[in-house]
């Protein structure tokens, strides 16, 4: 199977490393407009390419992973070259960019949204549990999102922490609980950009359970960790926790610095191991190669923004 990476930034480089390494799978090349990227692809052994028209006759799928305000038109010319694609959370910026992509979708594999939190073995097994009825009906969730500002510079001069990090939860809290989100209130503050850098919103499930979600990319650089993520559901019958955040390996020098690392999201510097990134990329292929329905579709890919626009009317910001 060909597939190309269109966007070789923090993400697309991740998909570019991981999809190399797939069976099966001939990595045809990046297209990115900065000259930096292509020299890194040039060095990684990965042809690089200028403008998606180079790419798009070479592949039979796209991992699109451009930032969010440029996923649009990107996606329908690829879907309309007959091209699948997977494309990277936020899916637009705003439901009715969701709708004219969903207007070029032909059938329910065509396209998927990389909402990656679907793939992690703790929230498949929490949603089986849920759908079981082993904690009852849902009373109250919590969800948080909260990083380094470090992860905020050099994004938040185009996009708030809600529409970078709360679009995971928005996704997650629906895919655990298989029921919608309404947002009732929203509170926000600007503190390092003109952006929003931490958004404190209160939703209701349409079963009637009450959910908090707490985004911010407000940690200082020193914390060891620069996530602290998770989620808390209680129920009728009893509480699941997860701990979300990219901290399950500690290292620590003689010098004095200490730094917690991920293992179960993004790849190894080798691209070696499980993660929940190739999990991702490995059904993508399964999708384009056996014809199967999408686990995460356009309409997924809708509702998650459609939360995240709810919180910018709330806040009094206008969509994109």
């Amino acid at each position: 199977m060909r597939i190309g990476v269109v966007g070789a930034g923090v993400q697309g480089k991740l998909h570019a490393q991981t999809l190399a390494g797939l069976a099966g799978v001939e990595l045809i090349g990046v297209a990115d407009l900065l000259p930096q990227n292509r020299e890194w692809a040039h060095g990684q052994g990965i042809p690089a390419y200028g403008s998606l028209d180079e790419l798009v006759p070479q592949v039979d799928a796209l991992s699109i992973c451009l930032p969010d305000h440029l996923h649009e038109q990107p996606t329908i010319a690829a879907l309309d070259a007959g091209v699948h694609v997977l494309l990277e959370k936020p899916m637009a910026l705003s439901t009715a960019a969701c709708d004219r992509i969903s207007a070029h979708v032909t059938d329910r594999t065509t396209l998927m949204i990389g909402h990656v939190l679907r793939f992690d073995p703790r929230v498949i097994r929490a949603r089986e549990l849920i759908q079981a009825g082993a904690i009852g009906e849902v009373w109250d969730l919590q969800v948080w999102r909260c990083t380094s500002q470090a992860v905020g510079q050099g994004i938040w001069d185009r996009t708030g922490v809600h529409w970078f990090l709360g679009i995971h939860d928005a996704d997650l809290v629906r895919f655990l609980t298989g029921q919608e989100l309404e947002v009732v209130s929203a509170l926000a503050a600007s503190r390092f950009s003109d952006q929003v850098d931490v958004v404190h919103a209160a939703l209701r499930l349409s079963g009637g359970g009450l959910v908090t979600m707490n985004e911010s990319w407000l940690l200082p650089h020193s914390r060891p960790s620069r996530a602290d993520a998770g989620v808390k559901i209680v129920g009728e019958k009893g509480l699941i926790e997860i701990d979300l955040s990219h901290s399950d390996l500690f290292l620590a020098s003689r010098e004095g610095d200490a730094s917690f690392r991920d293992t179960r999201f993004w790849p190894s510097d080798s691209g070696a191991g499980a993660f929940n990134l190739k999990t991702e990329l490995d059904e993508f292929v399964r999708v384009v190669r056996e014809g199967r329905p999408s686990p995460v579709t356009a309409s997924d890919g809708r509702a998650a923004v459609a939360v995240i626009e709810q919180i910018d009317a709330r806040l009094g910001r206008a969509a994109a």
